[in-house]
């Protein structure tokens, strides 16, 4: 297997280091519990795209068990909740068929689709910036 490019954060403060570190991509994370069967397919898809979007995203796991913190907030009821941040912010997600606040379960989710998300996104977020 090919080294990680999705970086686990283990604590809120690994949470606020990501989101602060970053201040160009999309800060991608992954919430739910890292065991949990649709959260590891997940984990997997995000893997796959990490490097042909390098340059546009970086890819972090949370597992919500671990690091309640954001739970309430977020509310991050569903089996895993895909968020998009850009400058420590929450940005809203250019799915290609709607914008939405965050990606869940019912989304239809492949290396494919998520890429394009991305950089539907990223786009978004770049022609914002002029």
């Amino acid at each position: 297997k090919m080294s990680s490019q999705v970086v686990q954060l283990t604590s809120a403060s690994d949470v606020d280091q990501a989101l602060i570190n970053e201040n160009d991509r999309l800060v991608v994370i992954r919430w739910g519990r890292d065991d949990d069967p649709l959260c590891e397919e997940v984990d997997e898809i995000m893997e796959k795209v990490s490097n042909t979007c390098i340059n546009m995203a970086v890819f972090c796991t949370v597992d919500i068990e671990e690091v309640p913190d954001f739970t309430v907030d977020h509310k991050l009821y569903d089996p895993y909740t895909l968020m998009f941040f850009h400058k420590r912010k929450a940005v809203k997600v250019n799915t290609g068929s709607s914008t939405e606040q965050y990606i869940d379960a019912l989304f239809e989710l492949t290396p494919k689709s998520l890429l394009s998300t991305i950089d539907a996104t990223y786009k978004r977020i770049q022609s914002k910036k002029r």
